[in-house]
């Protein structure tokens, strides 16, 4: 999380009056409970705003000692970090990871047993993060409508869930087949040792071959949906790893096979050429700003208008254009400019507009 307020430019009380006096906040009040420590404020935005951000004063840097309400330890300071909602959930159900297990087998946490109420507590937990959830995802609604927000509940949540289910149930196909056989009558013989009904235990033996099938199809199904786009010059790097570069950062573009670019193109960028609907000419590159060495290709490849790559500069790593291009982490896109998208060759939307 970035930091946009410290000491020593303000103090404690001045901090927290930055986030509370200045901002439309909500404080998140139970999740800091749970993971703040001495002084340590969280909140978030208000829902229905324009923006999505989550807000935390807490004490950074390292220093020896405890730190007490108010006063950092020595050499710690007190600061104020900024994040979107959506980039934020990681971070927060990494450190609630706790309460999320205790949730997940309410009937076996000892916790509950020794603490009365505690479940109210968790629930509490649970009620502000899907909070900081649904303000991530209020955005992408308002942007793209409700199927969008669907999609991607089900992209981040179900989908998972329901894949992590399916491997389980393919391990216990491979244990019971394993102990019970494939025959006639393996499904007779593990109903009997393990009091289940008959359906049961053949639905049972029956779900790895149909897990495997399933994935089989996926995989299928992924080659007709997904469009794989290779750049039009030598890049340098594997055929792969050049292929999924380039298909990540035409992933959500409607790209014109074929068009030239009515701009003339350096030799480097012409590598990673292609020309897409509304933006015009364009070069696949990596963003600056949302790289990371260990990040999905997804996350920070992105195409962009040539004019505004001549502008901003560009250089080459490992055979890949970066360039520090203006982007805004959500909905996790280049702010376009809209002179570079017309002298691409492109139409911005206001053109486009009635």
């Amino acid at each position: 999380m970035p930091t946009i307020y410290r000491e020593p430019d303000y103090v404690y009380e001045d901090l927290v009056d930055l986030v509370e006096g200045q901002l439309r906040v909500v404080e998140l009040t139970a999740i800091n409970a749970e993971i703040g420590g001495p002084g340590e404020r969280l909140w978030m935005t208000e829902p229905g705003l324009a923006v999505s951000e989550v807000y935390r004063l807490w004490h950074k840097g390292k220093g020896k000692g405890k730190s007490t309400d108010k006063a950092p330890a020595e050499g710690r300071y007190w600061a104020v970090d900024r994040d979107d909602a959506w980039d934020a959930m990681p971070r927060l159900r990494e450190a609630l990871a706790g309460v999320l297990a205790r949730l997940t087998r309410p009937g076996s946490a000892s916790e509950y047993a020794l603490e009365p109420g505690r479940e109210e507590r968790d629930l509490a937990v649970l009620a502000e993060l899907e909070a900081v959830w649904l303000s991530g995802l209020s955005l992408l609604g308002e942007a793209h409508g409700p199927r969008a927000v669907e999609r991607e509940l089900n992209h981040e949540l179900f989908i998972p869930i329901q894949a992590e289910l399916a491997r389980a149930g393919a391990l216990r196909s491979r244990m019971l087949q394993e102990r019970y056989g494939t025959g006639p009558d393996a499904a007779a013989r593990a109903a009997t040792e393990l009091g289940w009904d008959i359906g049961k235990a053949r639905r049972a033996l029956a779900a790895g071959d149909e897990y495997r099938q399933w994935v089989r199809d996926g995989a299928a199904h992924a080659r007709d949906r997904i469009a794989v786009r290779r750049p039009p010059g030598e890049t340098g790097l594997p055929d792969v790893l050049a292929a999924t570069l380039m298909t990540a950062a035409c992933a959500y573009e409607d790209v014109v096979p074929g068009r030239p670019s009515p701009l003339p193109l350096p030799d480097e960028l012409a590598r990673w050429y292609v020309f897409v609907q509304g933006l015009g000419a364009c070069v696949a590159v990596a963003v600056e700003d949302a790289y990371t060495p260990d990040g999905s290709p997804r996350d920070y490849m992105r195409v962009a208008p040539v004019a505004m790559v001549v502008q901003a500069g560009w250089t080459v790593r490992d055979g890949v254009i970066f360039s520090p291009l203006p982007y805004a982490e959500y909905p996790g896109g280049i702010e376009y400019d809209e002179e570079a998208v017309r002298a691409s060759g492109g139409t911005p939307l206001s053109d486009e507009s009635p």
